[in-house]
């Protein structure tokens, strides 16, 4: 078991059923949002330190990993600062683009050089967009609903409106250690934050270092064999 924390989040389960009724339609693509100004790290780039959290995120609510990546990025502050995984020093912005084998494409901001803090995730389907604010802690699950509908040669949007999806008070960490220790009690797995999940999370972020070193080339992430999967 991984200490994955958001996918013990409220929001982020109830997100998961929500999606998993098909009151969006058909899922289109998704977009995030990780900003704040600092922690700037001195070990690893923006990628590495903040991306993890959005990616899991997508691959929960989706069932699904990407097959393809792309990343690009900006490197100001630390060019001096070289490693195997950020050769051009550790980079303050990265964009990372994820295909999924169903088609759904998601983008994802990441910066720690930008004082506008957000935590801001969507996924948009034909139907509405679902959207996880978590600095919003009384509303951090909203269902905007819309669609376009065509008149003539026009497409008029049409059942605009706002729903809050309620969401139980609870502590993330608080979720990750009552289900830890009650893995070791009854020896059940967490299948949705295992070691499998942990590996083919990390394998993501590598070719995403892959991409950026190869000045935003999209690659392909080979399939992984885990005995008894």
């Amino acid at each position: 078991m991984i200490d994955h924390t958001y996918l013990f989040h409220a929001a982020v389960n109830q997100g998961k059923s929500f999606l998993e009724k098909g009151e969006l339609g058909k899922l289109r693509y998704g977009y995030a949002s990780r900003t704040h100004l600092g922690p700037v790290r001195q070990d690893v780039d923006a990628l590495w330190d903040l991306a993890i959290h959005d990616i899991s995120i997508f691959n929960h609510w989706l069932g699904e990993y990407p097959d393809r990546v792309q990343a690009q990025g900006k490197v100001w502050l630390r060019g001096d600062r070289l490693t195997a995984l950020s050769p051009d020093g550790l980079g303050d912005m990265v964009w990372v683009t994820l295909y999924y084998p169903s088609g759904f494409q998601a983008t994802i901001h990441l910066c720690w050089c930008n004082p506008d803090k957000q935590r801001r995730l969507c996924v948009v389907g034909s139907q509405g967009t679902l959207i996880f604010e978590e600095m919003l802690s009384d509303e951090p699950l909203v269902l905007q609903q819309g669609y376009v509908q065509p008149q003539g040669e026009k497409f008029i949007p049409q059942g605009l409106e706002k729903q809050v999806i309620s969401v139980e008070k609870a502590e993330p960490l608080k979720e990750v250690c009552d289900r830890f220790l009650n893995a070791v009690h009854t020896n059940t797995p967490c299948e949705f934050s295992s070691g499998i999940v942990a590996t083919k999370l990390v394998q993501i972020l590598t070719c995403l270092s892959d991409s950026l070193q190869k000045n935003g080339a999209i690659i392909s992430i080979p399939e992984l064999d885990f005995p008894g999967e």
